[in-house]
């Protein structure tokens, strides 16, 4: 990483030939909702590109803030106010994984070592400095040692997004909307052209948008475990129809038996069209962000293993470690070929967990299984803090293996290159894709 100062872990605690392996390594960062730069460059200037994904959350959990997440991030409040909301909170959410990411971030990015009464300002200032076009590759590249960065589509009507930043973004093709209990199926009708008056009609727009972005995808994903059980059975196309007229064209109301049927039998196919494209199926798995409503009992990963057996030949990168069970993510990638175990996320939720996650994958599973890196945020200023948090856990994980003999340093380097780039090239075809993408975009859909 060029120009790295900002630091988790003390060098000398590291082993230096490790250390310096990881460094220059170009991270594939696997999992990223970042916005295009022409839309960011029009963002206002205030302390939500550092405390909207996740840090408002441990901030939250304190219970010393003066507001809730709605009035802070309420367009028109002032960064001052802000600051004020959170202040009394932030001493004490500092040291979390969420919080040492921002404050490793603001230090090398911004010159800041901390958020207090007297920082706030020259912060913003920082920030408006440099927030001139190029700041993304140069955080992301520069900073961050980031190769390519695989950014989460948001766009309802297209599934994923044309970039103003090809070879540094690729995308994946959203399929949650329609794994939801009120899919609204309008912006994909509009788009594609197609009634979806049938399940046969819905068949044939995701033929549509499969045709649209299947050479230049990775991957599709899949974040339902935020409101729905991962166990997805199998539900054939003429169990599947009556009951989507019933509840998708007549709006009848339907049991949760039915509507799970025709969410299951959707995304099944989606996994289908994927696998036939060669494109990865990412899955949501484990924790949720936010506060006050999770449930535990939805996003296990053990409830997967009946979707890993009925598609051999799919690609399943499972995201986040499923924490806090990520004992029974390695042992299904152990057992199936057809399952990745993901870090994206990890490293900041809970960085001394993913720590001992990374000890038993590295002994459990083989160096192919781990893709070891995704900062899963929305300002590219936050990458940085992620990364660094992930090189440094990396490198003490291995320099710890090597100084007990259980690798050499030549095995230790290469599992650091596998874990931060190489599986990642290799499981979502990136340089296919960069290829696809340098060869023409899909044109913007008709308003």
């Amino acid at each position: 990483m060029k120009g790295t100062r900002a630091t988790w872990i003390e060098p000398k605690a590291l082993d230096s030939g490790i250390r310096d392996e990881v460094e220059r390594i170009r991270i594939v960062d696997g999992h990223e909702h970042l916005d295009e730069e022409a839309a960011r460059l029009k963002q206002p200037n205030d302390l939500t590109r550092f405390f909207m994904y996740y840090t408002f959350d441990d901030v939250t959990t304190t219970r010393k803030t003066a507001a809730d997440s709605g009035e802070f991030f309420k367009a028109g409040t002032t960064p001052d106010r802000q600051w004020r909301m959170v202040r009394d909170a932030w001493p004490l959410a500092r040291h979390t994984g969420y919080g040492r990411a921002v404050r490793l971030s603001i230090k090398e990015l911004y010159g800041i070592d901390d958020l207090r009464d007297d920082t706030i300002r020259p912060l913003l200032a920082a920030i408006a400095k440099r927030n001139r076009p190029g700041v993304t590759k140069w955080m992301l590249r520069e900073k961050a040692g980031v190769e390519v960065a695989l950014v989460n589509a948001e766009d309802p009507g297209d599934m994923a997004r044309r970039t103003g930043s090809p070879g540094l973004f690729l995308f994946d093709i959203t399929v949650s909307g329609f794994l939801g209990d009120k899919p609204d199926l309008k912006p994909y009708e509009k788009a594609s052209g197609i009634a979806c008056t049938s399940l046969r009609a819905w068949h044939r727009m995701m033929d549509w948008y499969f045709a649209r972005w299947g050479r230049q995808a990775v991957a599709i994903k899949n974040v339902s475990a935020y409101w729905r059980v991962l166990k997805y059975d199998e539900v054939s196309e003429a169990d599947a129809a009556p009951l989507y007229e019933k509840w998708l064209v007549r709006r009848k109301k339907v049991t949760p038996a039915e509507r799970k049927a025709v969410q299951d039998h959707f995304f099944d196919a989606c996994v289908r069209r994927a696998t036939e494209l060669d494109l990865a199926v990412k899955i949501h798995t484990g924790y949720h962000a936010g506060t006050g409503y999770t449930d535990l009992n939805l996003p296990r990963v053990r409830d997967l293993a009946s979707l890993f057996r009925r598609h051999p030949k799919a690609r399943f990168d499972i995201f986040h470690l499923s924490y806090p069970e990520w004992d029974d993510l390695i042992a299904l990638a152990k057992h199936y070929p057809n399952v990745v175990a993901d870090m994206c996320w990890a490293w900041a939720i809970d960085p001394m967990g993913a720590r001992q996650f990374a000890r038993q994958a590295l002994h459990a599973l083989p160096l192919n299984k781990v893709h070891g890196f995704g900062g899963d945020v929305g300002y590219a200023d936050m990458v940085y803090g992620h990364a660094r948090i992930a090189r440094d856990s990396i490198a003490a994980v291995l320099t710890e293996a090597v100084r007990e003999g259980r690798l050499t340093r030549a095995d230790a380097k290469e599992a650091a290159r596998r874990w931060l780039r190489e599986n990642a090239m290799e499981f979502y075809r990136i340089e296919k894709r960069r290829a696809a993408q340098a060869a023409g975009q899909p044109p913007p859909l008709k308003p």
